[in-house]
C-alpha cells in the first residue's frame, strides 16, 4: 500500500478516498486470482484421498483446461516472457492432472493416458506456427465463455446425480474468488463491455455451483441426522 494512501486510512481515517481504495482492492484480487491459481490442488487431494472421482464432470474439467491452454498459446505466440505467463502454465499442469484422475480412478488408466498425450499433441498443435495469431487470440479473448460453459456442464451433472460427489467445495470457493478478481479487472479496463459482462455471468455461475454444493452438503448432513434417529428409535424398541 503506497505511503500517501496508508496516511489516509490510519491517520486520518479517510476511507472514501477513490484512487486508494481502487488500490486496495486490486491489491485483494489479485491475491484472491493467485488463489485461483491452487483451486486444482484441493480437488486433486479429494480425489487421491477418497480413490474416486466420483461427480466430477470430466467435461467440464476439459473446458477448464482448454480455457487456460488458450491463455498459455497466446502467451507464446506473441513471445511474452515467462515471468508472465508461468503461473497459467502451472495451472494447466494441474487441470491436466486432474484430468487423469477422474479417469483414472473410473477404471480407464489406458485412456487417462491417451488423453494426456492427446492433449499434449493439442498444445503442441495450438503454440505451433500452424495455428493462426487471429485464431488463438479469439480464443484467448473469449475464453470466459468456456469457463462459463464449464460451471454449467458441472451444475447439470450435480443436478442429474442428485450429490456433488467428490467436488471439491474448496476448489470451487477459489474459483469464485479468481472469477471475482477477473470480473473486477476487466471492468477498470474496458468498462461495461461484453467481455465485462460475460466475467459477471461466469461469476454468477461459479457462486451458484458453490451454492449448489453447500446445500448437498447439508441435505446430506440431514438426512444422515435422520438416519440415526432412526436407528436409535429402532435399538430403544429392540431393548423394550
Amino acid at each position: 500500500m503506497p505511503e500517501k494512501c496508508y496516511q489516509r486510512f490510519f491517520h486520518h481515517l479517510d476511507f472514501t478516498h477513490v484512487p486508494c481504495l481502487k488500490i486496495v482492492v486490486s491489491k485483494v484480487l489479485g491475491w484472491w486470482l493467485m488463489g485461483a491459481l491452487l483451486a486444482p490442488l484441493p480437488q486433486i487431494w479429494k480425489m487421491i484421498r477418497a480413490g474416486s472421482s466420483q461427480g466430477v464432470s470430466l467435461v467440464s474439467v476439459l473446458l477448464d483446461l482448454l480455457a487456460v491452454s488458450a491463455h498459455v498459446a497466446f502467451c507464446i505466440h506473441h513471445n511474452f516472457p515467462v515471468g508472465a505467463w508461468g503461473e497459467s502454465l502451472f495451472l494447466v499442469v494441474l487441470l491436466a492432472l486432474v484430468m487423469f484422475l477422474v479417469q483414472y480412478y473410473r477404471g480407464n488408466a489406458v485412456r487417462a493416458g491417451v488423453s494426456l498425450a492427446a492433449y499434449s499433441a493439442l498444445m503442441y498443435l495450438l503454440t505451433s506456427p500452424l495455428t493462426p495469431r487471429a485464431a488463438i487470440k479469439a480464443a484467448e479473448e473469449w475464453d470466459v465463455l468456456l469457463i462459463i460453459a464449464s460451471r454449467l456442464v458441472q451444475l447439470g451433472s450435480n443436478q442429474s446425480e442428485g450429490s456433488t460427489g467428490q467436488v471439491s467445495a474448496a476448489c470451487v470457493f477459489l474459483l469464485f474468488m479468481g472469477s471475482l478478481g477477473r470480473t473486477y479487472s476487466s471492468i477498470q479496463d474496458s468498462g461495461h463491455s461484453l467481455h465485462s459482462q460475460a466475467c459477471v455471468l461466469s461469476s454468477c455461475c461459479s457462486a451458484v455451483l458453490l451454492l449448489q454444493i453447500l446445500l448437498f452438503r447439508y441435505r446430506r448432513s440431514v438426512d444422515e441426522d435422520r438416519e440415526r434417529r432412526r436407528d436409535g428409535e429402532k435399538k430403544r424398541k429392540k431393548e423394550e
